[in-house]
C-alpha cells in the first residue's frame, strides 16, 4: 500500500521547524496579516492543499462516496495517515475531516474542512466550507495533476456513456414513434432520455 501526503512544499517546513514557525508568526503580525497562532486557535498553519470547485468536481468523480473520518470502516488507515490525522486534529487546523472513497475502486482520500463563517457555522450551512487534500493511500501514488487527470477522464468517460445512451434512446423513438406514444400514453416509458450526469450519485 502506498501513502501520499498532499502538503504544499514551500509552506511544509512551517510545520516541522518551530524556528520558521515563530518567525512566519511574527513576521505576518508585522505586516498585519492574520495568523493561524491568533486565528481559530490553531497552533500551526494549514499547509495542505486548498480545493477549488472544479478540483473538488474532479476528486468526486474519482471517489465519489463521503464519510466522517471517524466513521471510515472501508479499509485499513495506515499509519502514516493516522498521525497526520492527528497532528491535524490537535493543532486544530479544520473544523473537521471527511474520507472520501470508491467502493468499486478503493485509493480514499483524507479531507480536511473549515466554515467559511460564523455565520455558516451557526446557520449549519453544510455547503458553505472550504476544502483541502490532505493524503491518499491504495494502491498507488499519484501526484495532484496526475488525481486531478484521473478525475477528468471519470467525468468524460460518464458524460460520454450518458450521451451515447440518450441518443440510442432518440433513434429507438425515432425508428417506431408510435410505440413510444402508447408506452408513455400507458406509463409504462422505461426512463426520459437525459443527459444528468448526477444520477450515478456523484456529485458534479
Amino acid at each position: 500500500m502506498e501513502v501520499k501526503i498532499y502538503r504544499e512544499p514551500e509552506n511544509e517546513a512551517l510545520i516541522l521547524d518551530e524556528v520558521q514557525l515563530a518567525e512566519y508568526n511574527d513576521l505576518a503580525l508585522e505586516l498585519g496579516f492574520t495568523t493561524q497562532e491568533n486565528a481559530k486557535e490553531q497552533n500551526v498553519p494549514n499547509i495542505y492543499v486548498s480545493l477549488n470547485n472544479a478540483m473538488e468536481k474532479q476528486l468526486k468523480a474519482v471517489c465519489p462516496v463521503k464519510v466522517d473520518a471517524e466513521h471510515y470502516s472501508k479499509s485499513t488507515i495506515p499509519l502514516e495517515v493516522l498521525k497526520v490525522y492527528k497532528f491535524a486534529k490537535d493543532n486544530k487546523m479544520f473544523d473537521g475531516f471527511h474520507i472520501w472513497y470508491n467502493d468499486v475502486d478503493p485509493d480514499p482520500m483524507l479531507i480536511g474542512w473549515n466554515w467559511r463563517s460564523e455565520s455558516d457555522k451557526e446557520k449549519n450551512y453544510t455547503w458553505c466550507v472550504n476544502r483541502f487534500l490532505i493524503a491518499r493511500w491504495g494502491d498507488c501514488s499519484l501526484e495532484l495533476p496526475e488525481l486531478l487527470e484521473l478525475g477528468f477522464q471519470k467525468m468524460k468517460q460518464e458524460l460520454t456513456d450518458k450521451a451515447q445512451s440518450a441518443i440510442d434512446k432518440c433513434n429507438a423513438v425515432i425508428s417506431n414513434p408510435d410505440l413510444h406514444v402508447r408506452k408513455i400514453l400507458s406509463n409504462t416509458m422505461d426512463s426520459d432520455i437525459s443527459l444528468n450526469i448526477n444520477s450515478s450519485g456523484t456529485i458534479y
